[in-house]
């Protein structure tokens, strides 16, 4: 808002510019330095082995203990003995950090005997030439965790500190703003970290209350005070300098698409994870790998015969997308431009198409392409589909993108003595190359997620495609998933190559879809 005050004295206009987000600024400035403290003291006194929940290390040795597994495909890990006096010491761990009124001599007592039995612990003759810490963590993530925290809460301090001093400083709204946003990522990790240091354990930071909830008040409490630290002071000071600077509504947004982004990457971060783990770790909650097993790729490899699979799958998915694609130009083109009876009427019906299921159609073209035409074990009945039309939507699609031309382009090309597949190849088609990369994509990633079809008309090994293929690491008796993520990981690795080269034109198609002239 700016305000024109006349000086009385003289006849110059004093131009003041009011700051509406300064008290925003500065109260959420103070809070960001309380914060910091509270994490420098947190920090140095976890690295001093005197954790202010005085339970981290337990914690920490008790989620350690949680994830060795007692075998690897039915083969004993460890020996009975050091197995046995593992899991005492768990559950006597267990129990003293799920009581509240635990003294400081029981919890270090616990710690002391768990940490020793994880120390303590013996392989088999199986697995004797198998590193030890391949399985066994150790400590050394607790002090890492503590060691961030000192270094975040440098970073949160001086966050606040330049909120409280600029906050009536426009012109630095833009660097308190990506401070808010990094502040607001650098608490992301911590919590991420925090739960796979401890599994799912809280900052317990607050007191008992001698009452019969008392574990869960504080439990609940403890989220809420994270929950203002990590979310509600970095939104507010977002806040804060949009009000004193609209301009700076990009950060805003970045900020927000860059959370949604996390959102929508975290399964594939979780995948790969997975595929770097050996097979007693993929149920953890631990975010990243205890030790990073490069060696499960090799593994997957010899069992899961990727280059075959990618190449039945290009097999049926090149004449499907390019004999899909045509026709569904051809039909699209005769439904924009061309006049002949019942068009409307085969259109709807086109269109209507779309609402039945394909499941309702698998079994009367399974036994038309069995029975009648002997096509079982071929690529064949998976690719001559593709030929009608390239499916309901792919004609829908195309027809949308030819209104949008002009039909002036096709009676001047008449005049010229320009026939219809003239006018179609060389002036139509060139003004529609989104679209026909998009109904290219969309075939293709239809055949290359299609699992069902595929497994009912592909019996022979040898045929198999890459959506039939992850299923090798399966079995009656369970399923090897740090292996199943390897070729997951493999088998998205094509398709993305094909997103890449083609998202321009993806989203472009999308977008223009439908728009006249």
């Amino acid at each position: 808002m700016i305000q024109s005050i006349s000086n009385e004295h003289t006849d110059e206009t004093v131009r003041v510019v009011t700051t509406p987000g300064k008290m925003i600024l500065r109260i959420v400035g103070i809070l960001f330095v309380v914060v910091a403290v509270l994490s420098l003291v947190f920090g140095i006194l976890g690295l001093m082995g005197i954790g202010l929940s005085d339970s981290f290390y337990l914690d920490n040795a008790i989620t350690e203990a949680r994830t060795l597994s007692a075998n690897i495909d039915g083969v004993p890990m460890w020996t009975n003995e050091s197995w046995q006096s593992l899991q005492e010491n768990l559950i006597a761990a267990r129990t003293v950090a799920n009581n509240r009124a635990s003294t400081q001599e029981q919890i270090d007592t616990a710690y002391t005997n768990l940490r020793n039995a994880l120390n303590n612990m013996v392989l088999t003759e199986e697995f004797a030439d198998v590193e030890i810490s391949e399985f066994i963590a150790g400590e050394r993530t607790v002090p890492i965790f503590f060691t961030y925290l000192i270094i975040l809460s440098v970073f949160l301090g001086l966050t606040g500190v330049l909120s409280i001093i600029n906050c009536a400083n426009i012109k630095k709204m833009n660097t308190i703003g990506i401070y808010g946003v990094l502040s607001f990522l650098g608490m992301a990790i911590l919590v991420v970290f925090a739960v796979d240091t401890l599994g799912y354990e809280v900052f317990m930071i607050i007191p008992d209350f001698n009452t019969p909830f008392d574990f869960e008040l504080s439990n609940a409490l403890s989220w809420i005070l994270v929950t203002i630290a990590t979310i509600i002071l970095p939104t507010a000071l977002l806040v804060g300098v949009y009000r004193n600077n609209k301009k700076t509504s990009v950060i805003v947004i970045f900020s927000v698409l860059a959370i949604l982004s996390v959102i929508v990457l975290f399964p594939l971060w979780w995948i790969v994870r997975s595929s770097l783990m050996y097979l007693h770790e993929v149920p953890t909650m631990s975010f990243f790998p205890t030790n990073w097993v490069f060696s499960n790729y090799p593994r997957a490899l010899e069992r899961f015969h990727y280059f075959i699979y990618l190449r039945n799958t290009f097999i049926i998915a090149t004449p499907a997308v390019v004999l899909g694609t045509g026709t569904a130009i051809m039909c699209a083109y005769s439904f924009a431009r061309l006049r002949f009876r019942g068009k409307k009427f085969m259109f709807g019906l086109c269109i209507a198409s779309m609402l039945l299921p394909p499941v309702v159609t698998l079994i009367p073209l399974f036994i038309m392409f069995t029975n009648f035409f002997g096509l079982h074990n071929t690529f064949w009945p998976l690719i001559i589909p593709w030929i009608c039309g390239g499916g309901a939507f792919n004609i829908f699609l195309m027809r949308q993108f030819f209104l949008t031309l002009p039909k002036e382009l096709d009676e001047a090309a008449m005049i010229d003595g320009a026939g219809r597949l003239r006018i179609l190849v060389q002036i139509l088609l060139p003004s529609v190359k989104p679209a026909i990369m998009v109904v290219g994509i969309f075939i293709f990633m239809l055949i290359w997620n299609d699992l069902l079809t595929q497994t009912v008309y592909l019996a022979n090994e040898n045929l198999h495609t890459m959506a039939m293929g992850l299923r090798v690491f399966s079995g009656s008796y369970g399923t090897e998933w740090h292996l199943t993520m390897v070729a997951t990981v493999l088998s998205i690795i094509p398709g993305l190559i094909v997103y890449i080269i083609g998202q321009r034109y993806l989203v472009e198609g999308i977008v223009m879809t439908g728009m006249k002239n």
